[in-house]
């Protein structure tokens, strides 16, 4: 007998056992589950023939065997068990761990109902915003535990956010996440969040937790299974979390505990001490010294703020588990670890926002009734707080929002001095135009379909609009003139094979420009030109010639010129003014970098335009009378879509700051 041949019971054995039926049902992976069973066939086969020893062959089949027990268990508990699986919403991530990417929750409590999305990052976003988008700058980065994270209110609550609404010129990013402390919260900004280059990094701290066990977590395989499996999720789950609905007060009480002996071990405010506690202030300085050193390595300020616990501002919280613990007031010291902070800043050289004061004489209780967690009006006194600090340091004028600031607003044009606007906006899959009032308050719909409309512009003499009709990725489009409320539509390019975008009405709304361009025979589009047709006589009038690009033009208030983009000599755009009685065309700005968007001040002096000087898109403006340009914005952001208001005091545009975008406006009397 050949002892080096496999028996044919045994790779009956090994074929059940690697079964690629029951692999694929887990997997849903075709190829995988075969590839597993092969493999596993050609490495039984090989142990076979190397070894010639059925011991070994036997403890091979006993590994496979195993493997299947715990598949098997997974696909039953996933199939005839699935409303005990445990939601996993992290990834490990060596020294720390993060969000899942491409997360769709919905956390529902007796207290709030909160929608949690992530981008393909793990970066928290608002439900609108595309998570396909990529975080990788920022000027203000939020590190944090469950109070950053912020889970029990939804995105545009967060503090985050809310400080995002008064400094609406700055990319905010919020990478709190459940259950980190410092050692973890280092080793985020080490690994991963430093490469966002913030300017600011705010650190939030809170004497919930974050003074205690204050040491580098190590994980075990326990971890790594209960990342991948379900089953193993559920089965480990009781052994390594507590269950609220179990704790003594049927909520987290941290760091407060129901014997002296573990107050003692752990709890900050606690006036006896240990060698435990003595060891976790001795490593919440460490950490701390160290996340400052990371942040000097990176050119960046790292400002902490510390949140106090709801037993600190309200007797009635701090008295319950005093009185079910059966404790002794006598035996705290409820200001230690703000007086500890303070000490440590100081020290270091660190900003530190204390909120014990703030939260104590807010007439709004911060936090949840039952969750230990910020409320909504927690999030907005954080914000509050955060906010009045940076101005204290930086009185710079800022932009203003308008509008929600997460569904895509763009190009918006002031309609009638200071009564109303019209943009477009992300609706039902495609882009709807609407009209709101002067700060998107009270706005209508205008369209209603599934084609794009963008880029409007509002005649007062005609009572009408002209917009781009089409998809624009396909360059198929058309220019389009209707009612204010969208109805009897009239196409500009009407005749075959002609296409336009981008349209701008004459002031006294004779006539109409845009960017026309055809498709041959071929199928070939030919390059856009700038035309001007006479809406009465559909007369047209070719401004630039078809061997270049040209875009975006716009009349003057006074009808005598046109300003356009064109990429003519050193393959970018830039911006060009025309004269419609001299025919005389000037190269405003021959830049080596795009310009956008250019419009005219209302009484014609003066340009506005974006362009992507530094990396980003950013709003300048060119004044006709001293042919000096000013930079207006100077963001990471970008800002784009510039258009003045009928009294010239304003500067509407549409911006993107990542995790917000949509409509803006520059004051230029303040």
């Amino acid at each position: 007998m050949n002892r080096g041949k496999i028996k044919t019971t045994e790779l009956l054995f090994i074929i059940f056992f690697s079964n690629p039926i029951i692999l694929w049902a887990l997997t849903r992976n075709l190829l995988l589950s075969f590839s597993v069973t092969i493999l596993s066939i050609i490495f039984g086969v090989i142990v076979k023939k190397v070894t010639k020893n059925d011991n070994v062959i036997f403890f091979y089949i006993n590994l496979l065997f195993i493997g299947f027990l715990f598949v098997s268990a997974e696909l039953i508990f996933n199939t005839n068990f699935s409303e005990y699986i445990i939601k996993d919403l992290y990834d490990l991530k060596g020294d720390y761990y993060f969000n899942k990417p491409f997360l769709k929750e919905k956390f529902e409590d007796k207290e709030f109902t909160v929608n949690y999305i992530t981008n393909k990052q793990g970066y928290r976003i608002e439900e609108h915003i595309n998570p396909e988008i990529t975080i990788d700058k920022c000027d203000w980065l939020f590190i944090g535990d469950s109070y950053t994270q912020g889970a029990q209110v939804n995105f545009d609550k967060l503090y985050s956010s809310r400080l995002f609404e008064k400094n609406p010129n700055k990319i905010i990013i919020n990478s709190g996440i459940s259950g980190f402390g410092l050692p973890e919260e280092y080793y985020y900004y080490r690994n991963k969040g430093k490469d966002l280059g913030s300017k600011k990094v705010f650190l939030q701290i809170c004497n919930f937790n974050d003074f205690m066990k204050v040491e580098k977590r190590e994980y075990d395989i326990s971890d790594y299974l209960m990342q991948k499996s379900n089953f193993v999720r559920w089965l480990l789950w009781g052994f390594k979390y507590e269950n609220p609905t179990e704790l003594p007060l049927g909520r987290w009480t941290e760091p407060f505990f129901n014997s002296n002996e573990n107050n003692e071990l752990y709890n900050i405010f606690y006036k006896p001490s240990s060698d435990n506690k003595r060891k976790d202030s001795l490593n919440v300085l460490k950490y701390i010294k160290w996340f400052k050193d990371e942040t000097l390595k990176n050119n960046s300020e790292l400002i902490i703020i510390l949140i106090p616990t709801k037993e600190q501002i309200s007797s009635k919280y701090f008295d319950e588990v005093i009185d079910s613990f059966n404790l002794s007031k006598n035996s705290f010291d409820m200001e230690k670890p703000n007086m500890m902070m303070n000490k440590i800043c100081d020290s270091l050289g660190i900003e530190l926002i204390d909120l014990l004061i703030p939260f104590k004489t807010s007439q709004e209780f911060p936090f949840y009734s039952f969750d230990e967690h910020l409320n909504e009006k927690g999030h907005q006194l954080l914000a509050n707080e955060i906010d009045k600090f940076i101005k204290k340091r930086d009185s710079s004028k800022l932009p203003s929002s308008i509008g929600n600031q997460f569904i895509g607003n763009r190009y918006p044009n002031e309609y009638s001095a200071n009564k109303g606007i019209i943009y477009q906006s992300y609706r039902d899959g495609n882009m709807e135009l609407f009209i709101g009032d002067s700060l998107l308050e009270n706005k209508t719909r205008i369209t209603f379909n599934n084609i794009d409309e963008s880029h409007p512009n509002f005649s007062s003499t005609l009572n009408k609009l002209c917009f781009t009709q089409g998809d624009q990725s396909e360059f198929n489009t058309e220019v389009i003139i209707s009612d204010l409320n969208g109805f009897n539509r009239e196409c500009v390019t009407s005749e075959e094979n002609i296409f336009g975008a981008i349209p701008w009405f004459s002031s006294d709304g004779s006539k109409i420009c845009y960017a026309e361009y055809y498709v041959d025979s071929l199928g070939v589009f030919s390059l856009p030109q700038i035309v001007i047709k006479d809406i009465k006589s559909k007369n047209k009038e070719f401004i630039t010639s078809n061997n270049y690009e040209s875009w975006r033009p716009v009349f003057s208030s006074d009808n005598k010129y046109l300003v356009y983009i064109s990429k003519r000599n050193q393959g970018q755009f830039d911006v060009y003014l025309y004269d419609l009685l001299t025919k005389e065309e000037i190269n405003l700005t021959n830049s080596p970098y795009d310009e956008w968007d250019p419009n005219f001040s209302f009484n014609s002096d003066k340009i506005v335009y974006s362009a992507y000087y530094s990396g980003n898109w950013d709003l300048f403006e060119y004044n006709l009378n001293s042919r000096k340009t000013e930079r207006l914005t100077f963001s990471l952001g970008d800002e784009w879509d510039p258009s003045y208001s009928k009294d010239g005091c304003k500067i509407f545009y549409a911006a993107d700051y990542l995790t917000h975008n949509g409509i803006y406006f520059i004051d230029k009397n303040q």
